[in-house]
């Protein structure tokens, strides 16, 4: 009974007026909810067409590569990033980049004032803002994938291919910068392309806020403020304005580049046919010829690698994760970064090898926040600092470093030298099971390139025992500094001594004592050179320019000889060693004698004479494994990869830069008689159709030297005009009493007491004596000497009580 009387109350309620007002509330309330529901499926259904609208427009307005990569959606290219290529915005391999919804908003008009651009002809209108993001955005996705098919079919590894990229080793955040540069390229070309058909002025050069570059990159090129420190920054930064001369920036142009498309296509002859295979000028011209100079030693050579190691290092385009795209692999679908080498028949690796393709990836390009044609990306600082010893970036810098006492890392052997540090990596291309299963590596240096060869090898060490042999005497002196005192005042001791030698003792043999004195670069003797110029002056930019790193100073290349001899001191023999057994080869140098041997072979082998014949060893056996011998040559052309790296940077051709250097217009091939040598012109001349589509470095090669310098005209104008730049340009230079820390003149009088000479007498095994100028052959004007004998600076002038600089 109870249950009953408590449900007719229920009943009752339920009957009720108030009841049947509240179920018709109920339903309205429905009937609202299911209106408001057909509004928004209306509004979706909108919103899809319209999309849909959109993407089908951009697909029928641009030429894909990769079409299904276009039916993704606009502005999605974080998720393309994390989804599909499983790895999210700013990680190691691809850095953040900004959503680019923000930047389709409004555009930065504020950072194109500050940008001091001249907005009333370099504007951009909203819809070719609009068009050029879009673009962008479809070429970054073709790009990415693009580079998930590579990655089905690597290089092998090891090969002469892989340790070629090895040797151009690419820092693994390139990656993300090239992505963005992609972007800019095709912004830039759809934007162009709109001008066009409209007749209305380039807008190359506009600052383009895209979202997709970091940005501190953008920053960098616009923000002239910069606290300057006491002493150099690693990567370069706060030396210049605009981070000139900073690492991971473009390299810098005198001249507009040579593309076929007048964006980013390799250079083309002038009739718009391909140009002569870089492999068919390599072995018609550039075939190997026996000859000396027998004035200059290898040093020069070994001296000039490292010092280009410490000033350039061009990135090269890589696939996820920094891997190695192939570009002669037999799939039909070619990485749009592939610029490979034909190589015809009648080749004489064709006909051993039936090869027709030499392996070739384009250099990645950088972003410059700006419209523009493609431009290439130089991974260290610009200046002689030593960034080949330290390294360009902060990773790297601690990864070498002791820290204590201001040491740089060193590894001990079991007879008490000091070695570098080993580099574990097996994927290097250098390291090799059988040597690490007795305990020896390769080394690590502040340059990834420091295994390349062993001589390249030792001079990285004897820098670094350098540096350490500077700590120990400072310490001594100042027994109360910290590690990081020690470790900063050595390296600027270092970068010091690094570039006194290279003006004092290299630079004069390359260019010529007449052209040092009359650019005034030569040392000082005593006192501070002046420094007159505007720290803003386009003229005094130390960038590093494109046509030096990728013609100009490769001229080296042509100074090696096939075969160096090697002599033991100690019994008295010699023998000799082809020169590609010592590339990714330096265990020798875990003997004992081993440093001692390899530096008297530097020093005693001479070099060949300039021209356009390199060795064999650099043309048909370029990186092959050092080790197994091979009855057939199977390595890679180094004269073919520098010609094509020239085509691909977009390098005007030889007479362009001939004018540039006031060396007289050529109209013909004879024009050029009297200036070439005859029988380089003959060829030339049979090979390229124009005289204009010679490539720079065959042409200069070509020239006649002048009486006192080593190299031809061309290159010599080019040269001197970059080491003009990198002593005039660096805000640290030694001599210079303007820099934020100065040097006294007394401590300057002992800096220029340094030489090479001295450095190898005191950071080598068993080197007695040597010769004044190691990079000179020994002479009347030159003799061997103790090396007691060799001035040697002292540093109690760093004694922190005798100066005020501290």
């Amino acid at each position: 009974m109870r249950g009953i009387t408590e449900r007719t109350p229920l009943r009752r309620h339920i009957d009720s007026p108030d009841v049947e007002f509240a179920s018709l509330l109920r339903t309205r309330r429905t009937r609202i909810r299911q209106f408001q529901c057909c509004i928004c499926s209306i509004l979706i259904v909108v919103f899809i067409m319209a999309l849909m609208i959109s993407i089908s427009y951009s697909i029928s307005h641009t030429n894909s590569t990769y079409p299904a990569i276009d039916n993704a959606s606009s502005g999605n290219l974080d998720g393309i990033l994390r989804g599909s290529l499983g790895f999210a915005p700013g990680s190691t391999s691809h850095a953040s980049f900004s959503n680019t919804a923000n930047a389709i908003v409004e555009p930065n008009y504020i950072a194109i004032r500050n940008a001091n651009i001249d907005t009333s002809t370099k504007s951009l209108s909203r819809h070719e803002y609009m068009q050029g993001l879009r673009a962008g955005e479809r070429a970054m996705k073709n790009h990415l994938f693009a580079n998930t098919i590579a990655a089905k079919s690597p290089l092998p590894s090891p090969s002469p291919e892989s340790r070629h990229r090895y040797a151009t080793s690419t820092h693994p955040n390139v990656s993300a910068l090239a992505l963005a540069a992609i972007g800019e390229i095709a912004a830039t070309r759809t934007i162009e392309n709109m001008r066009s058909i409209q007749d209305e002025s380039s807008a190359i050069g506009t600052f383009f806020d895209s979202g997709w570059v970091p940005k501190s990159v953008c920053k960098q090129y616009f923000d002239r403020s910069c606290k300057i420190g006491k002493y150099r920054t690693v990567d370069g930064s706060c030396n210049r304005p605009r981070g000139w001369g900073s690492s991971m920036t473009p390299f810098r142009r005198v001249l507009p580049p040579d593309y076929a498309d007048g964006i980013e296509s390799p250079r083309k002859a002038r009739s718009g046919n391909e140009l002569p295979s870089a492999r068919e000028v390599s072995f018609k011209i550039h075939k190997p010829s026996a000859s000396s100079n027998p004035s200059f030693t290898v040093m020069l050579a070994v001296f000039g690698q490292f010092l280009d190691h410490d000033v350039t290092a061009t990135a090269l385009s890589q696939g996820i994760n920094g891997s190695s795209i192939a570009c002669c692999s037999p799939s039909k679908e070619q990485h749009p970064e592939c610029f490979p080498i034909r190589v015809g028949t009648g080749d004489p690796l064709h006909d051993l090898t039936n090869r027709t393709c030499m392996d070739f990836v384009r250099s990645a390009p950088a972003p410059r926040c700006e419209l523009g044609s493609r431009e290439q990306l130089n991974q260290v600082s610009a200046f002689i600092d030593g960034s080949a010893i330290y390294g360009s970036n902060n990773e790297t810098t601690c990864n070498l470093r002791e820290f204590i006492g201001g040491r740089l890392k060193m590894q001990l052997t079991p007879d008490n030298r000091t070695l570098l540090p080993a580099s574990t990596n097996p994927n290097d291309g250098c390291n090799r099971e059988a040597e690490r299963r007795r305990g020896r590596y390769c080394f690590a240096a502040g340059d990834a390139r420091a295994n390349e060869n062993l001589h390249l090898t030792t001079m990285h060490l004897l820098w670094a025992r350098q540096h350490n042999k500077i700590v120990d005497e400072l310490s001594k002196i100042n027994p109360t500094w910290s590690d990081e005192v020690l470790y900063q005042e050595a390296r600027r001791i270092v970068g010091a001594q690094l570039q006194h030698i290279t003006y004092r003792e290299f630079l004069p043999i390359i260019v010529g004592d007449e052209r040092m004195k009359e650019h005034d670069l030569k040392p000082l003797g005593s006192g501070y050179r002046k420094r007159t110029y505007d720290p803003n002056d386009l003229e005094n930019d130390p960038t590093i320019a494109n046509h030096f790193a990728t013609a100009a100073f490769r001229f080296a290349h042509t100074l090696l000889p096939g075969l160096m001899r090697m002599t033991d001191g100690e019994k008295n023999t010699s023998s000799y060693v082809e020169l590609h057994r010592m590339l990714f080869n330096p265990y020798s140098l875990y003997a004992e004698d081993g440093i001692r041997r390899s530096i008297n072979s530097a020093t005693t082998n001479v070099i060949q004479k300039y021209s356009t014949h390199v060795t064999s060893q650099l043309t048909s056996n370029l990186f092959e494994d050092p080790v197994v011998n091979f009855t057939v040559p199977c390595g890679l052309d180094l004269v073919s990869l520098n010609i094509q790296r020239g085509r691909d940077h977009g390098l005007p051709g030889y007479t362009v830069w001939r004018e540039y250097c006031g060396l007289g217009k050529v109209k013909t091939f004879d024009d050029l008689e009297g200036y070439l040598n005859h029988q380089d012109l003959e060829q030339i001349s049979m090979l390229y159709e124009s005289v204009d589509d010679i490539d720079l470095y065959t042409g200069a090669l070509s020239e006649i030297p002048e009486s006192d310098s080593l190299v031809g005209p061309t290159f010599t104008c080019l040269i001197i005009d970059q080491f003009a730049r990198l002593q005039k340009g660096d805000r640290f230079w030694y001599e210079y009493a303007e820099q934020p820390y100065p040097f006294t003149k007394e401590q300057l009088l002992e800096l220029r007491k340094i030489s090479l000479a001295k450095i190898i007498c005191d950071c080598s095994d068993g080197i007695t004596h040597a010769q004044v100028e190691l990079m000179r052959s020994v002479g009347p004007d030159n003799p061997m000497v103790s090396c007691k004998d060799i001035p040697e600076p002292s540093f109690i002038l760093w004694k922190e009580n005798l100066t005020s600089n501290f």
